[in-house]
């Protein structure tokens, strides 16, 4: 399991092992990681989301390394958020991007430095031609890192704002 290296971070993507023994809060996983995970991550969005993952990469093993990537910060060693699509690239080449920060590391700069990273390794792979997201009207943080991005928003609907950029 290569990770995707940037200054301050390692990003690793989650195959089924690993994605189990985090559902499972196994001690296992941190080693794996070579960090510490803390108490409060998962977050419950995501523990939400993890019997998904683990089920669709049991029907479709091809859908890694398009669910979860774990962030890590090197100079703590230590679990700090996770980025991640919400599938493999579709038929048209789309694919969404998600991604949550623990509060404590939170306006740091670390969540554009791990979406930076991972959309130029997903423009990267083959049939991959569009990047989508959405996010809460509120969360101006989101919509700064969407826009570092070079995301558009294209649409609003209710409380939630849609964005795409395309793979030139």
């Amino acid at each position: 399991m290569l990770p995707l290296n940037t200054a301050r971070l390692l990003m690793y993507p989650c195959r089924l092992p690993l994605l189990t023994e985090i559902y499972l809060r196994h001690p296992h996983a941190g080693e794996v990681l070579q960090a510490a995970i803390p108490d409060e991550w998962p977050q419950d969005d995501l523990k939400e989301q993890l019997p998904h993952f683990i089920e669709l990469l049991q029907h479709d093993p091809k859908s890694f390394p398009w669910m979860l990537w774990i962030i890590v910060s090197k100079e703590e060693k230590t679990v700090i958020g996770h980025t991640g699509f919400k599938g493999r690239p579709d038929k048209n080449g789309v694919i969404e991007i998600g991604y949550a920060m623990l509060p404590a590391y939170r306006r740091r700069g670390y969540m554009r430095e791990a979406t930076t990273a991972l959309v130029a390794w997903a423009f990267q792979q083959p049939h991959v031609k569009k990047l989508i997201a959405e996010c809460d009207v509120t969360n101006t943080a989101s919509m700064k890192v969407l826009q570092h991005l070079g995301m558009k928003e294209t649409a609003s609907a209710g409380e939630m704002l849609h964005w795409h950029l395309l793979n030139n």
